[in-house]
């Protein structure tokens, strides 16, 4: 396996496909998960969602109108789901249950070729030929705690 691309220093800058919404945020990553449950999968049309977990404290929103839609995951867990007022795109998750988090869908950073996962869930719905990086770690369905998933991120990505 190549390795790993570094994260670059924060900040991180991102937005939406028609550029009315952005954000910044201006700390490290406490983590890279994909998840692979159907909703993701559904509402993000891809195979699963890749998201870079953040403090939510970190997190600006620059510019533009959003919308949010509450949603209750499988796990019972419920988040808001954010996306762009304008053009739909979807952009962070704000879960109710870890107000100090920010779930950014890692695709819309203006750079984010750092972004490979460190954790994944939900794998048991993961599609047929997925492939798993050797050092994530491997999830069925939600994680009691996302601690879990901060801790495999800090083992990979060790602060120092």
């Amino acid at each position: 396996m190549a390795p790993r691309t570094p994260i670059p220093r924060p900040p991180y800058h991102g937005g939406c496909l028609c550029g009315a919404v952005s954000y910044t945020l201006d700390a490290a990553p406490l983590a890279i998960n994909a998840c692979h449950c159907g909703d993701c999968r559904k509402l993000t049309g891809a195979s699963n969602l890749l998201m870079v977990i953040a403090a939510r404290d970190a997190f600006h929103q620059d510019k533009g109108a959003v919308d949010s839609w509450r949603k209750t995951a499988d796990s019972g867990r419920q988040i808001d789901i954010v996306r762009c007022k304008t053009c739909g795109t979807r952009l962070w998750h704000e879960p109710l249950a870890s107000p100090n988090l920010i779930f950014i869908a890692a695709g819309t950073l203006d750079s984010n070729d750092w972004a490979v996962p460190t954790s994944h869930i939900w794998i048991e719905k993961a599609r047929p030929g997925t492939s798993f990086q050797p050092d994530a770690i491997q999830v069925k369905g939600q994680p009691a705690s996302r601690e879990m998933l901060m801790d495999a991120f800090a083992k990979i990505y060790p602060q120092g």
